[in-house]
């Protein structure tokens, strides 16, 4: 059986046996998933999902046989895993763009993207200039000129200065 770590039970909600399920950074689950994986003491234990709804810290879950706050905090800190069925792909996730090619419209190549910031409202990526400085650039609509998905890249209207702020430093 292949599962796939999602998170972990941060916490227990309630007096029925709630628990949160807090998820890995970019995971994303099925609100229609069935049942969880816990690790108990190194095996992963199947835990059947009698109600699964999302709250600001991940997913309010009850599981079957789970019926009161003494046994579920048991279960704080166990790691969570998933058969891959229930573990939703984040279409939104800019991290397919890493390893493209910055072309930037006045500098040309200004290097690859090793990394995609996505934890605030203005997305920031990291190229690394081939004389091995990072850049850091906005990545939104107002300065991409195109992608090029068979070739890795993407033309770039860098704001004007800022890949210069990094290169002469």
């Amino acid at each position: 059986m292949n599962t796939e770590e999602i998170g972990y039970i941060s916490k227990t909600h309630g007096l029925k046996g709630h628990v949160i399920l807090r998820l890995n950074e970019l995971v994303q689950i099925d609100e229609e998933i069935k049942s969880v994986f816990l690790d108990i003491n190194g095996s992963q234990v199947p835990y059947f999902i009698e109600e699964c709804r999302p709250n600001n810290n991940g997913y309010i879950v009850k599981l079957e046989t789970i019926d009161s706050v003494d046994t579920s905090k048991k279960l704080i800190g166990k790691k969570a895993f998933a058969l891959p069925d229930f573990i939703l792909e984040d279409e939104e996730s800019l991290n397919e763009f890493i390893g493209y090619a910055i072309i930037d419209s006045r500098l040309g190549n200004i290097g690859n993207i090793s990394e995609v910031d996505e934890k605030t409202d203005n997305v920031i990526i990291k190229v690394i200039h081939p004389s091995g400085v990072e850049i850091i650039l906005p990545f939104n609509d107002d300065f991409i000129i195109e992608i090029d998905d068979d070739l890795k890249t993407i033309e770039f209207n860098a704001p004007e200065g800022l890949v210069e702020m990094y290169l002469e430093s």
